[in-house]
C-alpha cells in the first residue's frame, strides 16, 4: 500500500511538473519586475516597518525580560540558591515573561511609527515652504 501512495505521488509530481512547463511560453521571461513606489500606499508601507519592528525585537525583549524577572525573583528571596536565576520556572512564570516581551516588542514599534509619522510630517512642512 505504500509503495503504492508513493508511486501515486512521483507520477502526480511528475505530471504537474511537466504540464506547468508546456503551459509556459518561450518568449516570455521569469525575472521578476520592482516594485512601483506609487503601488502600495503609504499605510501599508507603515503598517509593514511596524510588523518588522515588533516582530523582530521579540527575541531580544523576551531574553532581556526573562533576566530582570529572574533577577527580581531572585532579590525578593534575599538573593537563596534555591531561587537563582532560571530555576524557578512554571507556565504561570512563562506566561507572564512573554506577555511582557510581547508588550514591549509592540510599544518598541508603536515608538518608532510615531517617530516616522512625525519625522514625515515634518519634512513635508519643510517641502511645502
Amino acid at each position: 500500500m505504500r509503495r503504492v501512495f508513493l508511486l501515486c505521488m512521483l507520477l502526480l509530481t511528475y505530471y504537474s511538473h511537466s504540464v506547468h512547463a508546456q503551459q509556459l511560453p518561450e518568449s516570455k521571461t521569469l525575472t521578476p519586475e520592482e516594485y512601483d513606489p506609487e503601488e502600495f500606499p503609504l499605510w501599508a508601507h507603515d503598517i509593514r516597518r511596524f510588523e518588522i519592528i515588533s516582530i523582530g525585537t521579540f527575541p531580544l525583549t523576551f531574553m532581556i525580560t526573562s533576566l530582570i524577572y529572574d533577577f527580581s525573583i531572585s532579590a525578593t528571596h534575599n538573593f537563596n540558591p534555591s531561587y537563582s536565576i532560571g530555576s524557578q520556572r512554571s507556565d504561570r512564570d512563562i506566561l507572564i515573561i512573554a506577555s511582557s516581551a510581547a508588550g514591549a516588542s509592540l510599544l518598541m514599534g508603536i515608538i518608532d511609527l510615531i517617530i516616522n509619522t512625525n519625522k514625515r510630517a515634518k519634512q513635508a512642512a519643510e517641502d511645502e515652504q
